[in-house]
């Protein structure tokens, strides 16, 4: 194949079954004049949103963004008053599709979180429905990107704004797969995006590169300049010299070094194989993936999700904004990390923590389930509101082979309280009454406890 030239099709890469829901969707479009957008605040349901956004104005048609947390009677009776011709729902709504279908007007849902069940009133596009799995092989942003191209094949070039929502998804470890794979495959071929493999630091002097790590993130050395600055001495390498620019010899090391910390910290498997990445480079843009995904995340988890749509949309306004707020998540979250590094409250089979930032317990859950929390347990994040709890749950690869699956237990635990939950078997999320986590978090470690024993009696 001649790079910058491909004869693969849309039809030679993505399932027909799939497809199929995707085209239905798109011919809903071609007779609206006007669409709503709703998609979930983070970083994979703001790229989806971008990425829908872009495609509505390129076809000249009317359309309104929102982002949201939660999909819940108030914001339906809002879009029951609008008079949409067309609602477009990325990343969230297969949860939801009872209430969705008694929305006026049409309605497409684009979603990879685990279904309770499927639609004959709306067109309803998830992954699961076909088999697919939508942890790894495709997220909101990409299923997005498809009815992108469905919609137009000169759509190859936001390939950069699915990928990022791929990656805020945490659907690149260990490499993308299956369908995702095959989409960005296409995308290099058209070189709309360009791959490099590297050290994933950032590119900035040594100490600040580890000190400001959040992907891994270094028990003793994230968001301790001082400890890194001796770390690199302790190597025998200059802290204010850019990882990038050490010799060879010198990044063998470093990575070699960074992995033995890893490794005694607890991290994972593939969060210790993620130490060296291949790395997406968008020429149009003049930007890492990687680097858009990061500031898009900052956008989302600090409350500024439209910035982090914008700046996806090609914005070049929002990117000094979006790097303050980059700045500002770090000194966020990161004293959360240190503080749980002393531990947290523990159940029989989870383990559980408080946070008051709804936006940034799922980014606590995850980052330290991947490098230091105790695997051998889930791991949940409460954030108590006024009158609601919200919720964040995390596994590891490991719990769910143990038959984990925490998008049914937030679903089952949270209808017993009174709330609504679900999304992923590794990760997923729930609302529920507040004063009501006591009770919620003991159901949860119950049923935990049964999918992994029954999971081992079937073994």
């Amino acid at each position: 194949m001649r790079r910058g030239w491909s004869t693969s099709k849309l039809s030679d890469i993505v399932p027909a079954a799939l497809l199929s829901r995707i085209e239905q969707g798109v011919q809903l479009l071609e007779s609206a004049r006007r669409a709503r957008i709703l998609c979930h605040y983070d970083p994979d349901g703001a790229a989806a949103a971008a990425t829908i956004a872009k495609t509505l104005s390129r076809k000249g048609k009317e359309f309104h963004v929102t982002l949201s947390s939660v999909l819940d009677e108030e914001s339906l009776s809002k879009f029951k008053e609008e008079g949409n011709d067309l609602t477009i729902v990325a990343d969230m709504g297969s949860g939801q599709l009872e209430m969705l279908e008694r929305l006026n007007g049409r309605t497409v849902v684009l979603d990879h979180h685990k279904p309770h069940g499927d639609s004959e009133k709306i067109v309803h596009v998830n992954p699961h429905l076909i088999g697919l799995d939508g942890v790894r092989e495709v997220c909101g942003a990409s299923l997005a990107w498809i009815f992108s191209l469905a919609v137009d094949e000169t759509n190859w070039n936001l390939a950069g704004i699915a990928m990022a929502g791929a990656i805020g998804d945490r659907q690149h470890v260990d490499g993308f797969t299956g369908l995702n794979a095959e989409l960005f495959k296409e995308a290099e071929s058209r070189e709309v995006l360009v791959k490099e493999r590297m050290l994933s630091l950032r590119d900035m002097p040594l100490a600040d590169a580890l000190s400001r790590s959040l992907s891994p993130y270094l028990v003793g050395l994230t968001g301790r300049r001082e400890a890194c600055v001796d770390f690199a001495n302790s190597l025998g390498m200059d802290p204010d010299v850019s990882p990038r620019k050490l010799p060879a010899k010198d990044r063998r090391i470093l990575t070699s070094m960074l992995a033995i910390r890893l490794l005694r910290q607890g991290a994972q498997p593939e969060a210790i194989r993620t130490l060296v990445e291949e790395k997406y480079w968008m020429p149009e843009r003049g930007i890492y993936v990687e680097e858009m995904s990061a500031l898009i995340n900052s956008c989302s988890r600090m409350g500024r999700e439209g910035l982090g749509v914008s700046l996806a949309l090609g914005d070049t306004g929002a990117l000094k904004e979006a790097e303050v707020l980059r700045d500002s998540y770090f000194k966020q979250i990161i004293g959360y990390l240190h503080d749980l590094e002393k531990g947290m409250f523990k159940k029989k089979c989870v383990q559980f923590f408080y946070c008051p930032e709804p936006t940034l317990a799922g980014a606590v859950a995850g980052i330290g389930m991947q490098y230091y929390f105790n695997g051998d347990m889930p791991v949940i994040g409460f954030s108590v509101l006024d009158k609601t709890t919200k919720v964040s749950s995390r596994g590891n690869r490991r719990l769910v082979a143990k038959g984990l699956d925490l998008s049914s237990a937030m679903n089952e635990a949270a209808a017993e309280v009174g709330g609504q939950g679900g999304g992923h078997n590794i990760a997923a999320g729930a609302t529920i009454p507040k004063g009501k986590e006591e009770k919620f978090v003991a159901l949860v470690d119950e049923i935990a406890e049964r999918q992994m024993k029954t999971k081992e009696t079937a073994a």
